[in-house]
């Protein structure tokens, strides 16, 4: 008998197990609790405009990629455009081009910081040397630490001599490599990596955990790109995969309750059942308990429930923008980080990161306009009453507002088509993610590798995948968390 498989939420981590598990011959559904596919990679729309719901890059996309293997594996094409410059690095008044190509990133840092330019050269070089070592085990989705013949397998498919090197630097953070090439005085360089590992890794180099914070700073040099019409593509070509090789696809489904029986037993918002023999929960940890039956839920593993509350992510708050084309320079790019003020923390009013659409990307916007999208990482505590509500709202949005105006000399109020805002509730209410936490873990050592949450539950058919899942946040990371669970469920490679 063919088994059942219910995933349930369809980020990247269930799309791609669902994907990956009905076209090895399981019977997959998949129920969404939002109008949209996609998750924190989804989308809404206002008339002719369409606003992917994060500010995000594409990555993994380039020959050999994770996206890109996944997407070969199930003939799906994506169309993307690959970045000379991955975004301009904005700090207070300086702008710092984020090239791709190693040399001009060396180059750029040569110009703008001469006197510390040999040390950051050393510095990048060792993180990328790192860097190398490390992508020839995420080539392979591993698991850590390995708890079948499976998972050890694909752990040593990545391992040559070079693995060996990395030893130095387990239980460190990335601010060790600072230190050692004595760069903690170069202000400018200090806020440039803290904004780049505060949108990915979700923390800074302080704390970062020392192997995370080299990935994250090699992976752009390997390719980054913009998504025509935006992530929510992929995520869409994930349904048609799932749904052309016999599954089931369901939006808005929102999953009310899962109970293990003599089978599994999910039941939705209309009153519809599910029989399955695998349950894959592509959800926030903070969702758990409200969804299983109490007696499944004592049995899940401890270190779940300790990482069940919101607030120990980052929540994020989100401006979309519709504008006429013709207040964009020519030049701008697509992409940029901005630190207002580079005195004060990477967070909030005075960190963010802009995304726009392509000039004639007409899958977000209709000619003669953009689209972009404004995200900022915010404290979840500062945001629990309706009066800091409205008040970091107003400061944000100011912050936002003003620093476009610097971008685009000229721009007034009559080049907005729409000005958008979404904070923590409205992640809760649109993304179903509870308590509005968006992005997973920061990756400090006390959260990442091996003391990240693992895709096995202990209860026998209940998986988890997503952003709070190894090996963390990023579209990369809630794939691969993906890939582990149909791994795991098939006891097959797939990929």
């Amino acid at each position: 008998m063919t088994e059942k498989v219910v995933v349930v939420g369809s980020g990247f981590a269930g799309l791609t197990a669902g994907a990956l598990l009905q076209k090895e011959g399981y019977e997959v559904t998949l129920l969404e609790a939002a109008a949209e596919w996609g998750g924190c990679a989804g989308k809404f729309r206002r008339k002719n405009f369409t606003f992917p719901v994060g500010a995000t890059l594409g990555m993994g996309f380039e020959e050999n990629g994770l996206h890109r293997k996944i997407n070969d594996s199930l003939s799906i094409h994506s169309d993307v455009l690959p970045l000379e410059t991955v975004m301009d690095v904005r700090i207070g008044d300086r702008v710092f081009p984020y090239f791709t190509e190693r040399s001009r990133f060396l180059s750029m840092w040569e110009k703008e910081e001469p006197v510390d330019a040999l040390r950051i050269m050393n510095f990048f070089n060792e993180v990328w040397r790192i860097g190398q070592s490390l992508r020839k085990h995420m080539l392979h989705y591993p698991v850590l630490p390995p708890k079948s013949i499976q998972e050890l397998q694909a752990l040593l498919r990545g391992f040559s001599p070079m693995s060996v090197t990395l030893i130095p630097y387990l239980g460190r953070t990335l601010g060790f490599l600072v230190k050692k090439h004595r760069l903690e005085e170069c202000h400018s360089f200090i806020h440039f990596i803290n904004g780049v590992l505060m949108d990915s890794m979700q923390t800074t180099a302080d704390k970062c955990e020392l192997m995370m914070g080299a990935t994250a700073l090699d992976i752009y040099h390997h390719g980054a790109f913009y998504v025509r019409g935006g992530l929510f593509r992929v995520a869409e070509d994930l349904v048609s995969s799932i749904k052309e090789n016999g599954g089931i696809a369901k939006k808005p489904r929102e999953v009310v309750s899962i109970q293990k029986k003599d089978h599994w037993v999910i039941s939705d918002h209309r009153g519809n059942e599910y029989k399955a023999d695998h349950v894959v929960m592509n959800v926030p940890l903070s969702n758990i308990k409200t969804l299983l039956d109490e007696k499944t839920y004592r049995e899940i593993q401890p270190s779940l429930k300790k990482k069940e509350d919101p607030t120990k992510q980052w929540g994020t708050f989100t401006t979309y923008l519709a504008i006429k084309d013709e207040a964009v320079p020519r030049e701008m790019n697509l992409f940029h980080q901005v630190m207002v003020n580079p005195k004060l923390e990477p967070s909030g009013a005075n960190h963010f990161f802009m995304s726009l659409s392509e000039k004639g990307d007409h899958l977000r916007a209709s000619a003669g306009f953009r689209t972009m999208t404004v995200s900022t990482h915010i404290n979840l505590n500062e945001w629990q009453t309706q009066e800091q509500y409205e008040q970091q709202s107003k400061v944000i949005l100011n912050s936002v507002t003003s620093k476009l105006k610097q971008l685009m000399p000229g721009i007034d109020d009559d080049h907005f088509m729409y000005e958008i805002t979404g904070g923590p509730r409205a992640w809760e209410r649109f993304v179903k993610r509870q308590g509005g936490g968006v992005g997973g873990f920061p990756q400090t050592k006390e959260n990442a590798l091996w003391n990240a949450v693992q895709h096995r539950t202990k209860v026998d058919g209940l998986w988890l995948c997503g952003d709070n899942i190894f090996p963390g946040a990023g579209s990369i990371g809630a794939t691969s968390s993906g890939v582990h669970v149909a791994r795991s469920i098939s006891g097959k490679k797939l990929v």
